[in-house]
C-alpha cells in the first residue's frame, strides 16, 4: 500500500463529515505553518549574512584600531568644509 493509498483509507475510515472537515482544517493549518517556517528560514539566512558582515567589521576594528588621539569632530569638520565650504 502506498502512502497516498494509506491516507485515502484513513480518510475513508473517518466516521462522519465533521471528522473529515476537521482533518481538512488540520492539513490547511499545517500547510500555512510550513509556509511560515520557510519564510522565517529565508529571513534567518539573510540575517545570518548581515551578522557575518557585522562580525567581519568587528574583526577589522580589532586588527586596525583607530589611533588613541583620533579626533572624530575635527575629521567631521574638515570633511564638511571640503564638501560644503564653498556655500559659506
Amino acid at each position: 500500500m502506498t502512502l497516498k493509498q494509506e491516507a485515502y483509507s484513513m480518510i475513508d475510515s473517518l466516521p462522519d463529515d465533521d471528522s473529515i472537515q476537521f482533518f481538512i482544517d488540520m492539513i490547511k493549518h499545517f500547510n500555512s505553518v510550513v509556509k511560515k517556517n520557510a519564510k522565517l528560514s529565508e529571513k534567518s539566512d539573510e540575517i545570518s549574512e548581515k551578522r557575518q558582515a557585522f562580525l567581519r567589521m568587528e574583526e577589522m576594528k580589532k586588527t586596525n584600531p583607530f589611533p588613541k588621539n583620533y579626533d572624530y569632530e575635527k575629521v567631521r569638520e574638515e570633511a564638511m568644509g571640503e564638501k560644503y565650504g564653498r556655500f559659506n
